[in-house]
């Protein structure tokens, strides 16, 4: 009888040479011309799917779990945008999604639906200015990261529907018509370090940078940590209510509007280190805080300042906040970065040093998109109104 030992090293050896080998991981291009559905389609988990071209029908990817694939969209133009339908365990890195000659098709130009573990960064989200669709859309979703984008031109420029367990960081918004990021009926997400930053009011839109609400009959929005994101500009900074459980914290707001941050019955809340300014051309008072007087609510050192008037182009200092959220590391897409402050690396303190743009490097950009509208509205403008007189 053969001894055990022999036996086990025999066993070993046929194991190797039956053992399968790993899949290689596979950069497979899709070009404008490809059969779409059938290139996707044959895409394995760990391969990168790199798109080349400009396309001009929509980039679809609908009910799959891709495993971790990757979609490098950084050589590509698509004009009518992309929709993940579906999905789990997909990233997209660059690309331009969107047109500016007309609308898209979709009323979103890159939407994610009933997906989870899906991240959009590094990409380039465009439309054309006319007061109607979304740049990115996401509804109904899980674990979902959309951070790093550039983003103009639309409605609103990122919408968070019916989600939880999102991170929105680092984004930045020009040129919105209304909102620059939309929370409705979503809980547990980080929304943090975004940029908000548009001179031009269209139409009688009531813009945001921030803004969220509730549904009826559905729970309250909770659990939203909004963090060192900055407001600049023709808008309202930080708006919207009821919900439960939110902090606002670190951020900075500029703006011609009123309100600066307000929580309409809000409770359970936190608000600390924001900064409120008005600009110089604001016809109300200085920003301020404005939260219902719920005795739940933590209301810790918040700074407000009246600049109406002044011609020396100063804006105040932000307070950036080092506060780490406690589903810090926990929400967003588990195949992507979790950071949610202005660095990756963030180190120690929370992302307390920023990459995003010193106020007063805002207030320069702002005053040069002022100028090419001045004198539109200054016509319009009765004569006893407030007025900037630039430094």
């Amino acid at each position: 009888m053969m001894p055990i030992k022999t036996r086990l090293m025999l066993l070993g050896m046929a194991s190797l040479v039956n053992a399968a080998p790993a899949a290689a991981q596979r950069v497979i291009d899709l070009l404008p011309t490809s059969n779409q559905d059938a290139v996707i389609a044959a895409l394995r988990p760990g391969d990168t799917l790199r798109l080349v071209g400009t396309f001009e029908t929509p980039v679809r990817f609908r009910n799959r779990d891709f495993g971790g694939v990757t979609v490098d969209g950084r050589n590509a133009v698509m004009r009518e945008g992309a929709f993940l339908q579906n999905v789990q365990n997909i990233s997209v890195i660059g690309g331009v999604f969107g047109r500016t000659d007309r609308d898209t098709r979709d009323w979103g130009t890159l939407r994610i639906d009933n997906s989870s573990h899906v991240s959009v960064s590094g990409a380039t989200v465009v439309g054309n200015g006319n007061s109607l669709g979304a740049g990115i859309r996401i509804a109904r979703s899980d674990y979902v990261t959309v951070r790093d984008n550039n983003l103009s031109g639309h409605l609103g420029a990122i919408m968070l529907l019916s989600s939880t367990n999102s991170l929105i960081a680092r984004n930045h918004m020009t040129a919105s018509a209304s909102d620059g990021i939309q929370i409705v009926d979503s809980h547990r997400s980080i929304v943090s370090a975004n940029t908000c930053n548009w001179s031009v009011r269209v139409g009688n839109n009531h813009p945001d940078c921030i803004q969220f609400w509730s549904v009826g009959g559905r729970p309250l929005v909770s659990e939203i940590f909004v963090l060192n994101n900055s407001a600049i500009g023709n808008m309202q900074a930080f708006f919207g209510g009821p919900g439960t459980q939110l902090t606002f914290a670190g951020n900075y707001a500029a703006v011609l509007f009123t309100h600066t941050i307000s929580c309409g019955n809000c409770t359970h809340s936190s608000f600390f280190d924001n900064v409120l300014a008005n600009l110089p051309d604001a016809a109300r008072a200085a920003g301020t805080l404005k939260v219902g007087t719920s005795p739940t609510n933590t209301i810790g050192t918040n700074m407000s300042y009246d600049l109406r008037g002044r011609t020396d182009g100063w804006l105040p200092p932000p307070t950036w906040t080092s506060f780490v959220p406690n589903i810090a590391g926990l929400v967003g897409s588990r195949w992507d970065d979790r950071s949610f402050g202005f660095r990756l690396d963030l180190g120690e303190g929370g992302g307390s040093s920023a990459a995003v743009p010193e106020p007063a490097s805002w207030l320069m950009l702002w005053l040069g998109f002022l100028a090419v509208g001045r004198q539109l509205r200054l016509r319009q403008r009765q004569s006893s109104g407030p007025k900037w007189v630039a430094a």
